[in-house]
C-alpha cells in the first residue's frame, strides 16, 4: 500500500445537523495512521489507511465521539468523507485541502476522477476547457456547463445520456485537485455523490 501523506495543516468544512463551520486542522501521518487535532473546538482524531485512497477512524471531543470514513485524493491534496455519532448513522460531510502554497486557479486539462461515497457519476477520466470563468468538461457520456462563481469553486449543470442535474467542485491551492458533490435536477437538491479528481500532469 502507497497512501500519501497527509502531514501538514488543513482547511476543512464540516456540514452537519448542527450546520456548517469552518476550521483550520493539524493532521501528523506516522505510515498508514493518521492523527488529527482542532486546536479551536478541542477535537480529535485517529484514523488508519485501510487502502491507498480510504482511511477508517474515530473522532473525540466535547460534544462527544464517533466514527469518520475519509477518502483522499491520491495526491494527499484534498480529501472528503462523512462522519457521525458512535453506533448512529452518518451525521454529517466535510471537505478538507491542504494548505500549500498558491497557483494560479485553471480547469482547464485532464483529471483522474474518483467516488467518494454515493453513486459513481463522473468517475474515470474528466476532461476540461476554459475560456474565462466559463469552465466545459467531458466525463464518459457527460457534458459539464459550468462557470467559477468564486475565485477557486465552479458551479455547473450536467447532461448524460438519461439524465440531468448540478455539480459543483471546489479547488486545492495546489490547483491539482478538487472536491466535488453532484446531484440529479436543480442545484437546490441535496447531493447524492461525492468526487475527487487529480489533475493528470501528464496531458
Amino acid at each position: 500500500m502507497s497512501a500519501p501523506n497527509l502531514t501538514g495543516t488543513w482547511a476543512v468544512q464540516q456540514t452537519g445537523l448542527n450546520g456548517t463551520s469552518t476550521s483550520t486542522v493539524k493532521l501528523t501521518q506516522s505510515g498508514n495512521g493518521v492523527v488529527g487535532t482542532n486546536a479551536a473546538n478541542g477535537n480529535g482524531f485517529t484514523g488508519t489507511f485501510v487502502s491507498d485512497t480510504q482511511i477508517n477512524g474515530k473522532w473525540h471531543g466535547p460534544g462527544g465521539a464517533g466514527w469518520l470514513t475519509v477518502y483522499v485524493s491520491p495526491n494527499g491534496h484534498s480529501f472528503n468523507g462523512t462522519w457521525g455519532y458512535n453506533g448512529r448513522a452518518a451525521n454529517g460531510s466535510f471537505v478538507g485541502n491542504k494548505v500549500l502554497p498558491p497557483s494560479p486557479v485553471t480547469a482547464a486539462g485532464t483529471w483522474h476522477v474518483a467516488g467518494a461515497g454515493g453513486p459513481t457519476g463522473f468517475v474515470g477520466i474528466m476532461r476540461c476547457t476554459q475560456s474565462g470563468p466559463t469552465v466545459v468538461c467531458h466525463a464518459g457520456a457527460i457534458l459539464i456547463n459550468g462557470k467559477f462563481r468564486t475565485k477557486d469553486k465552479v458551479r455547473a449543470t450536467w447532461t448524460g445520456p438519461n439524465r440531468n442535474g448540478w455539480f459543483a467542485f471546489w479547488f486545492n491551492d495546489d490547483n491539482n485537485s478538487f472536491n466535488g458533490t453532484w446531484g440529479y435536477g436543480k442545484d437546490s437538491t441535496p447531493p447524492v455523490g461525492r468526487v475527487i479528481g487529480q489533475r493528470s500532469l501528464g496531458g
